[in-house]
């Protein structure tokens, strides 16, 4: 498997082909073949990391685009839209589950291979549904990217919906770790039939809200290893983090999340394996703490950092960013999905452009930009 993590800033070459979309003559990266290599290397013990990844977009191409951004180019009834199952897994309490997926991308489009954006929803690895997500990937869809919002397994002894603090902490560290496992499932899933989806596994996305931005940033950020000191035994338990490990290359690009932020420990994030993330929070977060906290509020579970805590640490590590809060207290966001989706567009474009940033809004007012060298 290919998962490098971080982003290679160096100038890549224009793919040399331009099509037009489906509404207007409107110029976009070249579809129909490899353009690039990667032969960066990220050595996460845990993976398999094969020497070369074919990119099928190269970053200024797609920066150059009128996709991607802020604009909607494609008309939200004109979509190509599946569903279907990624994969089948055992639950909590061994029950066989199926674990499904809704695509969606523009319709009759002349871009062979789109930017990829994979999206796991809210719940507190306890309920909620793909369809939370719809509305950020429709919006995103709209704007050229293939999307998929993904489900996840559920559940874990002792919680509920209403309880969610009735479990211990070796569970909660469990449920995170199956998520990881059914995304990293995702990934192969999709990244092995990405002719067919017509996607770039060279340009995939991450996006979580609240639970999922948990285990978007567990799969990005932490190893077996690392799991294991939580929990010990949980790999003999629950298997491989990545039980497809090497059967496909795809590369990561960026984290962006919603609804909250947490990672059981921001040391995790180091020089070697920061993404760009963009972040959406609430300072006075009651279920994921903004700085660190025990997660839910739960007294007796783990404590995890949020999204102060983490821009801080791709602060010292010169690592782009942009960090959306709003000074109240509370859980809940109450940002339009289409403000979300173009916030996430324009945080990718500058990443595609070389435009490194580090920027943080209140609200929707920029209180400080700043430019890495």
């Amino acid at each position: 498997m290919l998962f490098t993590k971080y982003i290679r800033w160096s100038v890549v070459i224009f793919s040399g082909l331009w099509l037009g979309c489906n509404r207007s003559p409107i110029p976009d990266p070249g579809g129909g073949g490899s353009v690039d290599i990667d032969s960066t290397i990220f050595t996460k013990p845990d993976s398999i990391i094969p020497e070369t990844l074919v990119i099928r977009n190269a970053d200024l191409s797609l920066a150059a685009s009128r996709r991607f951004g802020s604009e909607d180019i494609f008309e939200q009834t004109n979509m190509n839209v599946r569903a279907g199952i990624y994969s089948v897994a055992r639950d909590f309490v061994g029950r066989q589950v199926n674990l499904n997926y809704s695509f969606m991308a523009p319709g009759n489009d002349s871009l062979k291979y789109r930017p990829f954006v994979i999206l796991l929803h809210e719940g507190a690895f306890l309920y909620g549904d793909l369809g939370n997500e719809q509305g950020k990937a429709r919006s995103l869809s709209a704007k050229g990217y293939a999307t998929a919002c993904i489900n996840y397994r559920l559940g874990f002894n002792g919680g509920s919906e209403s309880n969610p603090c009735g479990g211990n902490n070796m569970e909660i560290v469990q449920a995170v770790y199956r998520s990881v496992q059914d995304t990293y499932a995702a990934l192969h899933y999709f990244a092995s039939r990405s002719n067919d989806f017509g996607i770039d596994p060279g340009q995939m996305i991450l996006a979580g809200s609240s639970a999922g931005a948990i285990a978007v940033s567990a799969l990005l950020y932490m190893t077996e290893a690392d799991f294991e000191a939580l929990s010990p035994g949980i790999t003999k338990a629950l298997g491989k983090l990545d039980p497809n490990a090497g059967k496909s290359r795809f590369r990561v690009r960026a984290l962006v999340s919603y609804l909250g932020y947490g990672v059981f420990k921001s040391s995790y994030v180091k020089a070697s394996n920061a993404l760009p993330t963009l972040f959406f929070q609430r300072t006075g977060d009651d279920v994921l703490a903004y700085e660190k906290g025990n997660l839910f509020s739960c007294p007796f579970y783990l404590q995890t950092e949020g999204a102060k805590s983490v821009s801080d640490q791709l602060k010292k590590l010169q690592v782009p960013y942009e960090l959306n809060y709003q000074p109240v207290a509370g859980h809940l966001l109450d940002y339009p999905d289409n403000y979300v989706a173009s916030r996430y567009a324009q945080f990718l474009k500058r990443l595609w452009g070389g435009k490194k940033h580090q920027i943080t809004n209140e609200n929707y007012q920029t209180v400080e930009d700043i430019v890495l060298k």
